[in-house]
């Protein structure tokens, strides 16, 4: 933790003390409470939310991996909340420094949000992006991607489970929110998007991006008709749009919101995904027992909340 002190979303480690038979760690007071406490309450987010909640994590897992670190259980446990509600990064016991190109081993996190690569035992710092991406699938719909009665059945779903993002409870997602979703949940290492590339989705830049509403979907308005006057206009060479609006109900708002995010899909297929590539590293692999979060029971590993 103090290899990654300085940044405003990782916890701060204040101070350590020890006696005889233990270690005491002192950390900055987050007083939000968990994210995931905070998920069991409204069971899902608006995109809105989720998206900005969303940018705040990779943010931080960006960081991380530019420094060396791999979390290895990244899962909204272990995101904490301030009361101003940003988020902290928290629950490093897990984490690994690597070096350039080095690959991991050794199972460690929490089951639900292992990456495949994580169960074959030869991983990267990807395998953040995935646990990333079954934190925003519950961010989303209210419950995990890859569920159970067993470790083994957990573990079948995240090797073969097959998603459609088109029918049922996705009908009520955005196509953008379902693209990203895709590109951080898929078993294809080299098609796995990174962190940087996260950032810079149509979904998050959306969302998050104030700066956006200089490029907007001008909503005019309506002709005697009642037609829509409406024009669209999309930054296609920088993967993005967004949205300005005059005079409208919060409820009228959300409805158009939903619609026009769904326009971001003409950008998406402009988004380029880079080749894969390694963090700045230190430290050399070595064989490592299966390690797991504290936390973990197996009758309830596959509870969303």
């Amino acid at each position: 933790m103090q290899h990654l002190s300085g940044h405003s979303g990782v916890v701060t480690l204040r101070a350590v003390y020890e006696d005889l038979e233990c270690f005491y760690l002192v950390m900055e007071l987050c007083s939000g409470g968990r994210l995931i406490d905070q998920m069991g309450k409204e069971r899902r987010l608006s995109e809105q939310r989720a998206a900005n909640v969303f940018k705040e994590l990779m943010l931080v897992i960006k960081y991380c991996h530019e420094m060396g670190v791999v979390h290895r259980d990244v899962k909204p446990e272990n995101v904490l909340l301030m009361a101003s509600g940003k988020i902290k990064l928290a629950d490093f016991g897990l984490a690994k420094r690597v070096a350039n190109g080095q690959m991991l081993a050794g199972l460690a996190g929490s089951p639900a949000y292992f990456a495949p690569e994580v169960l074959l035992g030869n991983y990267s710092e990807k395998i953040d992006i995935w646990s990333a991406g079954v934190l925003l699938h519950a961010l989303l719909v209210g419950s995990l991607p890859f569920q159970g009665d067993s470790l083994e059945a957990v573990f079948e779903a995240i090797k073969t489970v097959k998603f459609d993002f088109h029918t049922g409870m996705w009908e009520s997602i955005s196509k953008p929110a379902r693209d990203l979703l895709e590109r951080l949940l898929t078993r294809d290492v080299s098609s796995r998007i990174m962190a940087d590339e996260v950032l810079r989705h149509p979904w998050i830049l959306f969302y998050t991006e104030t700066s956006l509403k200089t490029l907007s979907i001008k909503l005019k308005p309506r002709n005697q008709s009642g037609a829509p006057c409406g024009q669209l206009a999309v930054a296609q060479d920088r993967g993005f749009c967004s949205l300005s609006s005059e005079n409208l109900s919060r409820e009228s708002q959300e409805r158009d919101d939903f619609g026009l995010v769904d326009a971001l899909t003409v950008a998406i297929s402009h988004v380029r995904v880079s080749e894969p590539k390694r963090s700045r590293l230190c430290g050399s692999i070595s064989p490592m027992q299966q390690q797991h979060s504290s936390n973990l029971k197996t009758n309830n590993l596959c509870k969303a909340f």
